[in-house]
């Protein structure tokens, strides 16, 4: 068995097509896989390699990394688990949800909105989060994975975006719950969103939805 590893940064991208039809693009393509009647086809990434097993599993990153967040087969519990492992406990939420040692998958945007989610402010640690918290945390982490999966990129929560869309407003705007929404009123409790960085990247947040003090969190 071999093993395709690709860092698509923020320009590559994967398209499918039946096989022989590519897509109109001027994107540059680095990589085809093709079965008898599909093809899958990688554009503009910036570092693709193969692995054999035995490379995989002495590689310094793809041996460490965490359990994919699409993975169906992932649970909520497990999730718990690392959240509450020495490994991870001790560190900043807005830090440990963008490293793919944790969870593999998440990125910025994601980020914002399963703290949202979760209603849990991104500067706490996990180890500062009660049970119940820490359970919902890790309930959301998955929930929101799988929504931004399944809706091409919209967080939002179903029924309100249902609502919003017919609104005909623009994609961004009827795209997330907190994410790119500074100072727009939360869309649970109307507060202006707040943006701030954290860890070289923008982060978004309500502060009365994720308070810094709440009954979630241990003092």
């Amino acid at each position: 068995m071999v093993h395709i590893y690709s860092h698509n940064q923020l320009y590559g991208v994967w398209k499918t097509a039946k096989r022989g039809h590519f897509p109109k693009t001027n994107r540059s393509l680095r990589l085809a896989l093709h079965t008898k009647q599909k093809s899958a086809l990688l554009y503009s990434a910036s570092d693709i390699a193969v692995y054999d097993q035995s490379e995989l599993v002495q590689h310094p990153f793809l041996s460490k990394i965490g359990p994919d967040i699409l993975n169906s087969e992932l649970r909520w519990k497990v999730v718990a688990e690392r959240l509450q492992h020495s490994r991870f406990c001790n560190r900043g939420l807005s830090a440990l949800y963008l490293d793919q040692h944790f969870i593999a998958g998440i990125g910025n945007y994601l980020r914002t909105e399963i703290l949202f989610a979760a209603g849990v402010h991104p500067d706490f640690k996990p180890k500062q989060l009660d049970s119940k918290k820490i359970e919902s945390l890790a309930r959301q982490t998955l929930i929101i994975g799988k929504r931004a999966y399944d809706t091409k990129g919209h967080t939002l929560l179903p029924t309100l975006s249902d609502k919003l869309a017919k609104t005909k407003g623009s994609y961004e705007s009827v795209r997330f719950m907190a994410f790119n929404r500074e100072g727009l009123p939360c869309r649970h409790c109307v507060q202006p969103i707040v943006k701030a960085k954290r860890n070289g990247r923008r982060i978004y947040w309500c502060e009365s939805c994720q308070p810094t003090v709440s009954l979630g969190i241990k003092v």
